[in-house]
């Protein structure tokens, strides 16, 4: 396990490589000269507090923002360089699981994972119907076809859109924020979904979380943000033996460390007027 920013070459081949990261947003630095590598089949957790930059670090990748400055390899093409057509031409090869789910509200669920097809290909209808209900039959969903999104549980909801995210076998997944909302119930399924689509169709896959049980259970690698820097990368038994300060408190839930609890303010008597009083 490592410290710094620089990943480990038993890395292997890594489908994505981050050299030198470096954003700024307002007077905030999001990343400070990061280096990341992605293990091409294998999922890789980014982790880390709240605000840190992990949703960025994805938008990075896939080409959503662009950096102040670095390189972000994906199959060896650099994405901040990358004219318009290939970039989207990457795009069509990378999977991503929003938020919530992003489900399209007056669409069903077939039409909702059929989407990504209807915008892209001219399919006859008879292909693209076979790919839909394969997909959803891969996320045990092949039942709920005609549902609409309000009529779907947390849980489904985000089955539904993870077979939206593999409809075109996409080599890489992104997963932003998977765990959010999901009873005990639903998260195993999804950890399980994960771990079977990422072993069954080869892909690398991205994973953005704050649940460490979860991440620890199907991630092979992991990588702790903080304070605009990889602070510790490895796998999550070696994270949860790291006795550095940034795992511990991050891993063990405690109220403040390395990563303070008040925000950086001024004297706090002279923002209440304490100061021009006693004068």
């Amino acid at each position: 396990m490592s410290e710094s920013g620089a990943p480990s070459s038993r890395n292997g081949d890594a489908l994505v490589r981050v050299r030198g990261l470096r954003t700024v947003l307002g007077r905030k630095t999001i990343f400070d000269d990061v280096d990341v590598d992605i293990p091409r089949g294998k999922i890789t957790a980014i982790m880390g507090p709240s605000g840190c930059g992990k949703t960025t670090l994805l938008r990075h990748i896939s080409g959503q923002r662009m950096p102040d400055a670095g390189r972000i390899e994906i199959d060896g093409a650099n994405v901040p360089t990358l004219p318009r057509p290939a970039l989207f031409g990457l795009r069509e090869k990378i999977g991503y699981l929003f938020q919530n789910s992003a489900l399209l509200t007056d669409y069903d669920v077939f039409e909702n994972v059929a989407f990504p097809l209807r915008q892209h290909l001219r399919l006859p209808e008879d292909v693209l119907r076979n790919i839909v209900l394969t997909k959803l039959e891969a996320v045990g969903l092949r039942g709920a076809a005609a549902l609409m999104p309000a009529e779907l549980s947390g849980g489904m909801a985000r089955r539904v859109a993870l077979a939206r995210a593999i409809i075109r076998d996409p080599m890489l997944i992104l997963y932003d924020e998977p765990f959010v909302g999901l009873d005990p119930i639903a998260l195993n399924q999804v950890l399980r979904m994960i771990r079977t689509l990422n072993d069954t169709l080869g892909v690398t896959s991205v994973l953005v979380a704050h649940e460490f049980s979860a991440v620890a259970r199907v991630a092979d690698l992991v990588y702790l943000l903080a304070g605009g820097k990889i602070v510790a990368h490895g796998t999550p038994e070696e994270l949860r033996k790291d006795p550095s300060p940034w795992t511990r408190q991050f891993f063990g839930g405690e109220a403040d460390g390395p990563v303070p609890f008040q925000y950086p303010a001024g004297d706090y008597a002279a923002d209440l007027g304490f100061a021009e009083a006693a004068r």
